[in-house]
């Protein structure tokens, strides 16, 4: 009787799975409610590429530090981007409420129909450093070549800064009054994790602004990202993982190296690095990436899709896969950890008497700072317990430099992100849009404390050749991807 049940719940079981497969490819995708909507204006996207080359040039790298910077030399190429700014986008200027904000970030309230329910559209235009040497064209040259424009700051993101200026320039010169008032945010230390998004954020914050939408800069159009999917995929940062810098530091008697004592403190903090790094945090499957399995496998063979389809039962599987199959998904189901810095003696005869060493983390949401501490914490102790106590004990601190958490993640059920998902379909016809995590920082998570939508989204079909020259060598955009961006923010302003 009983192998009679069991064979019973186990028939159940596979015709549950089965049908719950079947039925995820007729699901229909919710986000896609709203109708199509095509601005009908004529946009002359050669002057567009001229004016994009030009901003290139400016070499807007901010300065690593503040206790070193130079006003008047630091800044002189921000000054020069914004003069340009003026010179090639007259209209935004005479139309729109302009500001600084923190001496060089800039500010612009376009007043719309109606003050409620505002967009805010944003991006940085300072950029990381670039080594000329390595790079197969000058990286500030602002060259056209092989149908792309070069150099850096064409990804990330002086592309969405120019593509938003030229929609709004070209949607004034027909007299275009949105239906919502819009804000455009540039901060211009971003790269740096500066001051400059904090503080628009506190402006915005004394007037009373909260925006429905907030988009920056975030996850772009991809393609053979995931098995069986052959449709290109928007990927819409819902969230962004938090950073910390944590140091380990180790502190015991030196001396010469001819007579060293049993342990030493960069041998033991070697061991603390391997063991942190053979213990790493646990795997989960947050929302965001359950929802993008969930939108994926309507997309997915069916072999694929009896596995995404009933994530209530596999998800301790997939735990155990996504890791090992590439390096993002592994990042996308965990906080990681990676030791960056070392600091130990300058002598080779001299055993240093304090080591030092700083370990990266970007945190899952599950995995607060005080947690992550602490885990690294009790796997230091661990291991230094025996040289901790022993006769000459190394004196052993763990303490975070410096970090935040994850941000607060945003709904895919909100008019927000439908709105985004319809944008997306008309400007990228047949692309699958799908929510994930953005593991790196970005200006965005300040406008969490004024916005429940915060999106980070880069209009841009971008390959993984491209994708890896951002703060990378050889940084480039194709012409007619740039044309996109520009009709992306066109569409978007001008959608009811």
């Amino acid at each position: 009787m009983i192998l009679w049940i069991i064979a019973v719940l186990i028939v159940l079981w596979i015709v549950i799975i089965l049908t719950r497969a079947a039925l995820l490819r007729t699901e229909r995708n919710k986000a896609c409610s709203m109708p199509n909507f095509v601005p009908l204006i004529d946009i002359d996207k050669k002057r567009a590429v001229e004016r994009f080359v030009e901003l290139i040039r400016c070499r807007t790298v901010a300065p690593q530090s503040d206790s070193d910077k130079n006003e008047d030399k630091d800044f002189a190429e921000f000054v020069r981007f914004r003069e340009l700014l003026k010179e090639f986008y007259p209209l935004v200027h005479e139309n729109l409420e302009y500001e600084l904000v923190d001496d060089h970030s800039l500010l612009y309230h376009w007043v719309g129909r109606n003050s409620e329910k505002p967009l805010l559209l944003m991006a940085h235009y300072d950029v990381v450093p670039a080594d000329a040497a390595q790079w197969s064209r000058p990286p500030f040259a602002g060259r056209v070549e092989e149908g792309a424009v070069w150099g850096r700051g064409t990804l990330d993101t002086k592309v969405t800064l120019c593509g938003i200026f030229e929609a709004v320039e070209a949607l004034l010169s027909v007299d275009f009054k949105p239906d919502h008032d819009i804000y455009l945010a540039f901060g211009h230390d971003e790269e740096i994790m500066g001051h400059g998004a904090p503080a628009i954020v506190e402006v915005l914050k004394k007037r009373g602004i909260r925006p429905e939408i907030v988009l920056d800069e975030g996850g772009a159009i991809v393609e053979n990202i995931f098995p069986g999917v052959k449709k290109p995929l928007a990927v819409v940062g819902m969230a962004e993982k938090g950073v910390a810098d944590i140091e380990v530091v180790l502190e015991g008697s030196g001396g010469h190296s001819s007579t060293p004592g049993r342990v030493t403190p960069l041998a033991l903090i070697s061991k603390i690095i391997l063991e942190i790094e053979k213990k790493p945090f646990r795997a989960h499957l947050p929302v965001e990436v359950q929802e993008m399995f969930t939108i994926l496998g309507r997309h997915m063979p069916f072999k694929f899709r009896i596995i995404f389809a009933n994530l209530w039962c596999f998800k301790p599987l997939l735990l155990k896969m996504l890791p090992l199959i590439s390096r993002e998904l592994n990042a996308l189901c965990r906080t990681t950890c990676v030791f960056t810095i070392a600091e130990a003696g300058s002598a080779s005869n001299v055993i240093p008497e304090k080591v030092r060493v700083l370990a990266n983390l970007r945190l899952a949401a599950v995995d607060p700072l005080e947690s992550a501490l602490k885990h690294l914490t009790d796997h230091a102790e661990r291991v230094s317990k025996k040289a901790l106590a022993g006769k000459d004990p190394l004196n052993l601190e763990v303490r975070i430099a410096h970090g935040h958490n994850a941000s607060p993640s945003s709904s895919t059920s909100s008019s927000a992100f439908r709105k985004l998902t319809d944008t997306v379909e008309n400007v990228f016809s047949g692309t699958i849009v799908t929510p994930y995590i953005m593991l790196g920082a970005s200006d965005s998570r300040h406008y969490c404390s004024i916005s429940e939508n915060v999106l980070r989204f880069s209009p841009i079909q971008m390959s993984r050749e491209e994708l890896r020259s951002i703060h990378g060598i050889d940084e480039r955009i194709p012409v007619e991807k740039f044309g996109r961006v520009i009709d992306f923010y066109l569409n978007l302003i001008t959608r009811p």
